[in-house]
């Protein structure tokens, strides 16, 4: 692929390391962990869902926290963690990379300044179009491990690429194996335009009370009771016109229409 098909493309991933599971569209029913139901009818929750990529672990990883220090089990031994590099990749990367970068390679895992917080690069990097970042962030709706949370950060990888593909990550539990397996997503990255965070964040209103005040300001108008109607169910079932699946149903209307 040229450089012009790249450029077209709104993220862009490099996979550095061979072994490295390539990027997964996430997926609606969020592999398989919501209830039937609410995938049918909850198309806010599988849209959620399916926002963005899964990125996985380049390795199988076992942590070990005691409160003041990690481990890592490096070939079946115990040792204190410091940047850890994947098998092979220090040596590719020298052989290929320009000369003032060898011996940057980046490592897999590595601890941060503050204790028991640790990063995990992917094996892949990340480039975005212009005025597009990038938000790293634990798969959305899957149930997580209370060994472990992990941070949430937006990168400009439109300014900044290619950008090493990584999640922080906090450990919690100790003095017991913490187990990061290659095969289950570690993080979703969602695609977000400069647009929608910082500045544009400011652009914003409220309006007080449901009827205007005495001149005349806030309340609802006609037009928001309507919409109330259309977006709310009643609990009176003889007396509801809302269709179950019924945002759903429109939602994906939609979605269909502008595919065409």
């Amino acid at each position: 692929m040229n450089a012009r098909d790249l450029s077209k493309r709104i993220v862009t991933f490099h996979r550095i390391y061979s072994d490295a599971i390539p990027p997964m569209r996430a997926d609606r029913s969020a592999l398989g962990s919501i209830p039937a139901a609410a995938h049918q009818y909850c198309e806010a929750l599988c849209t959620a869902s399916a926002f963005g990529w899964y990125i996985f672990p380049p390795t199988d990883i076992r942590l070990k926290w005691n409160g003041a220090e990690a481990f890592i089990e490096v070939d079946r031994e115990w040792q204190v963690l410091r940047a850890t590099y994947l098998p092979g990749f220090v040596e590719y990367w020298d052989e290929h990379c320009p000369e003032d970068l060898q011996g940057r390679a980046p490592p897999y895992i590595s601890p941060l300044f503050v204790p028991g917080v640790v990063q995990i690069w992917s094996g892949l990097l990340v480039s975005t179009a212009e005025d597009w970042s990038v938000l790293v962030r634990p798969p959305a709706n899957i149930a997580h491990t209370r060994a472990f949370s992990c941070f949430e950060g937006v990168v400009e990888t439109d300014r900044f690429q290619p950008c090493p593909l990584f999640i922080n990550i906090r450990l919690h539990a100790t003095d017991t194996v913490i187990e990061i397996p290659q095969m289950k997503p570690l993080m979703q990255l969602q695609p977000i335009h400069r647009s929608c965070y910082g500045e544009a964040l400011t652009n914003y209103g409220e309006v007080e009370g449901l009827a205007p005040d005495e001149s005349g300001v806030g309340g609802l108008d006609e037009a928001a009771w309507n919409g109330f109607r259309r977006t709310v169910r009643s609990t009176e079932p003889v007396r509801d016109a809302h269709e179950t699946g019924q945002y759903a149903v429109s939602v994906r209307k939609r979605a269909r229409v502008i595919a065409e």
